[in-house]
């Protein structure tokens, strides 16, 4: 494999990280820091799949969740109508989690419930930087951690 080779194959592997230099630069959001792009793009980026990924997050998409969401729906219901197994149903002895209040998921504690918030201009560009929580990957709402999302407790 010659040098030209070599580099432009590692143009194109990295190419999510070069793109996410690249907004960040001009003040673009992308999900996630920089340094976690380039990390993960290192190490699981030969996938396709993770490579594809990562391609998304450069240009500040991130298509986990909404991919989960449809692989959920598309699973067959158990016993209990749309319960996972092994899961309380509600109309059983199971009592409301006290905690979440029985929906399953509680205000992000590392954003406040915010999701996204702009930081403080930066620089001589005076530029607002558009940050994306990555523990609630920007909906302000994450899983109960006492009942795992099920709203119930047992």
């Amino acid at each position: 494999m010659g040098p030209i080779n070599s580099l432009t194959f590692g143009i194109f592997y990295f190419a999510p990280t070069l793109i996410g230099w690249f907004r960040v630069r001009q003040g673009k959001p992308i999900v996630g820091t920089l340094k976690q792009l380039f990390f993960f793009n290192l190490l699981v980026g030969w996938t396709g799949v993770g490579w594809i990924l990562f391609m998304a997050n450069a240009f500040g998409y991130n298509p986990v969740p909404w991919m989960a969401l449809r692989i959920a729906k598309m699973l067959p219901a158990g016993p209990a109508g749309n319960m996972p197994q092994g899961m309380p149903s509600s109309s059983g002895n199971a009592a409301a989690c006290s905690q979440c209040g029985g929906s399953g998921s509680m205000m992000c504690s590392a954003c406040g419930g915010r999701g996204n918030w702009y930081e403080a201009p930066q620089g001589a560009t005076g530029t607002a930087q558009l940050m994306t929580c990555t523990a609630c990957v920007s909906s302000g709402r994450i899983r109960c951690p006492y009942c795992g999302g099920s709203g119930h407790t047992a």
